[in-house]
């Protein structure tokens, strides 16, 4: 559970957030994420602070001559840390971890919003190409984070 806490504290952008403020679904949530086979989160660390996080999911497919496809999510950079390098070593474990998966395709979705950022530059630099449309449909506006 500590490493909930450092994730929720990182997508909250809220340093001093206390274990006593995690949900029970939050505690759910995470607990089926670890359980998840195929399902890695990641945590970056510094100095025994956690300072970025990143989710690698793992799915078969039938297409790509039957070979996994990986999906890259929620990748988040403490606002200290940021332009150090820290995601780019995440997305090269990732990507590393997706190869040693004899995954043939890995997916990276961004907000627009990143465009100016640095981030789409960051994808760019790592060998992503922007290919494709995406399109996204939230099912419950008010519960996005």
């Amino acid at each position: 559970m500590e490493d909930l806490l450092a994730v929720l504290r990182l997508y909250e952008h809220s340093p001093t957030l206390e274990q006593d403020t995690i949900s029970g679904r939050q505690r759910d949530m995470w607990q089926r994420m670890m359980a998840t086979d195929d399902l890695t989160v990641y945590v970056a660390e510094t100095d025994g602070e956690v300072v970025g996080t990143s989710c690698l999911l793992v799915m078969p497919n039938l297409t790509y001559d039957c070979c996994p496809t990986a999906f890259i999510e929620a990748v988040v950079v403490a606002d200290a840390h940021r332009r150090r390098g820290v995601a780019r070593m995440m997305l090269g474990r990732l990507l590393d971890d997706a190869r040693s998966m004899s995954c043939r395709k890995v997916q990276l979705l961004t907000h627009k919003r990143h465009a100016g950022d640095g981030a789409h530059d960051l994808y760019r630099s790592c060998g992503f190409e922007a290919e494709a449309e995406g399109f996204r449909l939230y099912l419950d506006p008010a519960g996005v984070l």
